[in-house]
């Protein structure tokens, strides 16, 4: 059994209308954790006194799936330290147990990974939009402290043209034009999977990385390869023809180099929906997959029988609806609109069309921020309350009511607010104060 399953987070809280003393039991820290953070949000306070409308109240409680996740695009752009613990502060509140750092991207690389210092040095925006070894011991340590896993992902081949900025022998088509034929968005370039130094280069980097952080999962992505950039890259053609090979082969022996080297020290390899679905890769068969390109597809990766992490677009993106953000393109949309409301997310199903063998490789879920258009300055507003609405169907399981969910919402959006997150508001206020009163059809 891996650490994720093994998390046990279970408690129980008997909180009695006496007044006399509430008894919290758990056999972990962390579900003594979760207990006090259910605690805590029975309580108010007015006019000076602090009382709760809930007792007596007796809770057994525990989450129906291990993964409870929430990813931040840092790469897109940069966010400040204090903006990474701020968020975790927030995932700590409605029990989101992994932080899921997609931490660099084609854009920047402003990860510091010692013995590959020169990357960050060339590629990140500036050198004070840097990630230092220090920066993320402190972040792995305080979300620890909060009951949250570090998940770092490295994306690979694809999306990693700003290692050409340092590592140019590495990378095929590295800002090739038009953009639009050689990768999903710009600069395109990607690592060169069939050269052998590539592999190496790229092994050495994922097992740096990975010695960076001690949760036993790392991603290392696979997503939106682009088969035209490798196709007009004379060394990777010339690579190909003398080898062989095709290039889902070539991504294969990659894969397999880059993984091999994570099952070597511990970890579980994650990869996005392509390595499984668009690709012939060998994958070891503990490899977690996440499912982002749409929902329809996770029966697809079940039937191949790999564990499930759900990250649908149709479902989880947080940046979706909020317009094109490619130049020169005045009528452009953004790609996965509409915004998705938190009642979406609340409402999805993690076992639908899954046989009863099959629902037991769902793991869990997460929200998502990618950061084309987000930044420190939206960072908040952009995720709260909406991403806690996942951490609830995460952790109670599927099927409940919308409109019951609705005052908890609000409830937890005050909370934040008061407590220094910009959570966004989610009716007016006439209508928090009157649950149910602006239900349709009320």
């Amino acid at each position: 059994m891996d650490a994720l399953e093994s998390r046990n987070e279970a408690y129980s809280l008997s909180v009695p209308s006496d007044g006399s003393a509430a008894t919290l039991k758990a056999n972990s820290t962390l579900g003594l954790f979760r207990g006090l953070t259910t605690f805590s949000q029975l309580w108010y306070e007015y006019d000076g006194a602090i009382y709760t409308p809930e007792a007596p109240i007796d809770i057994s409680d525990w989450p129906v799936y291990p993964y409870r996740g929430f990813m931040l695009d840092t790469a897109r752009n940069y966010y400040p330290v204090s903006d990474i613990k701020r968020t975790l502060d927030a995932m700590s509140w409605v029990k989101i147990n992994t932080f899921h750092w997609h931490v660099v991207d084609s854009q920047s690389f402003p990860l510091e990974i010692p013995g590959f210092m020169e990357i960050s040095q060339k590629g990140a925006y500036s050198p004070t939009y840097v990630y230092t070894t220090q920066d993320v011991q402190d972040i792995v340590s305080y979300a620890a402290a909060r009951g949250i896993d570090v998940v770092v992902e490295i994306d690979t081949p694809g999306h990693t043209s700003v290692i050409a900025e340092s590592h140019p022998e590495h990378v095929a088509c590295p800002g090739a034009t038009p953009w639009s034929s050689y990768a999903n968005e710009p600069p395109a370039g990607q690592l060169r999977i069939a050269a052998d130094a590539t592999v190496k280069f790229a092994t050495s980097l994922i097992t740096a990385a990975a010695n960076m952080f001690p949760s036993k999962f790392f991603s290392t992505g696979g997503d939106e390869i682009n088969s035209n950039c490798y196709a007009e890259d004379p060394q990777t053609q010339q690579i190909l023809k003398s080898t062989g090979q095709t290039l889902d082969q070539a991504l294969s022996a990659f894969t397999q180099s880059t993984h091999g080297a994570l099952a070597s020290m511990g970890k579980t390899p994650i990869v996005w929906e392509e390595m499984v679905l668009q690709h012939s890769v060998t994958l070891s068969n503990n490899t977690i997959v996440m499912v982002w390109i749409s929902s329809d597809n996770v029966a697809a990766v079940a039937k191949k029988g790999f564990r499930i992490i759900h990250s649908a677009s149709d479902y989880f993106y947080l940046d979706c609806g909020m317009g094109g953000w490619v130049g020169s393109n005045p009528s452009g949309d953004s790609w996965c609109s509409p915004f998705k409301t938190w009642q979406k997310s609340y409402t999805f199903d993690p076992t639908a069309s899954l046989t009863d063998a099959q629902k037991k490789l769902i793991l869990g879920g997460q929200h998502l921020l990618w950061s084309e258009q987000s930044s420190p300055h939206n960072l908040d507003p952009a995720t709260w309350p909406r991403a806690a609405s996942s951490a609830e169907l995460f952790w109670s399981g599927p099927g409940r009511n919308v409109s019951t969910a609705l005052p908890r919402l609000h409830d937890l959006a005050f909370r934040m607010t008061n407590r220094g997150v910009a959570a966004i508001a989610l009716q007016p206020m006439w209508c928090a104060l009157r649950p149910g009163a602006c239900d349709a059809g009320a």
